[in-house]
């Protein structure tokens, strides 16, 4: 290797999980007859491509979403008011961080996201909130690598 470069791990882990899901596809599911195994390894195989198109995105959606909400919420309850967002942020300091995150900093960012939607289930309902809410499902749907469809209200 030449001197500066790195080496890359390959295969990533999009790679492992797209093979898993080509070998699955092509191999295990001609092999089974129709019925509930077959319906519930085409689920698993949905999952898994999902994680292939977004494992090394999270770090990314939790930070917009949290900013995001930071903004609404810091619109509605302002640094210079009594009741603003850091005290009530400080009063759900204590919620856990949830299960299933190895990475010290993305683990912290889904308890901040948590703390983020129990203040956002409280608070008042406005079109502020209501825009915010439309920007989070988009986000979750680009997330997770489906199309998006955006149309008028009431469609």
């Amino acid at each position: 290797m030449k001197t500066g470069m790195r080496a890359m791990q390959r295969p990533n882990p999009g790679e492992l999980l797209r093979g898993l899901h080509r070998s699955l596809s092509e191999q295990l599911i001609p092999a089974l007859p129709k019925g509930a195994a077959q319906q519930q390894l085409k689920a698993a195989l949905h999952l898994l491509a999902r994680l292939a198109r977004s494992w090394d995105l999270a770090t990314t959606h939790l930070a917009e979403d949290n900013a995001d909400i930071m903004a609404v919420l810091g619109a509605i309850w302002p640094a210079s008011s009594p009741d603003s967002l850091d005290l009530r942020l400080a009063a759900v300091a204590d919620t856990a961080a949830p299960d299933g995150y190895n990475d010290p900093h993305l683990r912290e960012e889904a308890r901040k996201n948590l703390m983020l939607h129990s203040l956002l289930l409280n608070a008042p309902y406005s079109e502020a909130i209501g825009a915010l809410y439309a920007r989070m499902a988009e986000r979750d749907t680009r997330y997770v690598g489906d199309d998006v469809v955006v149309g008028e209200q009431g469609e």
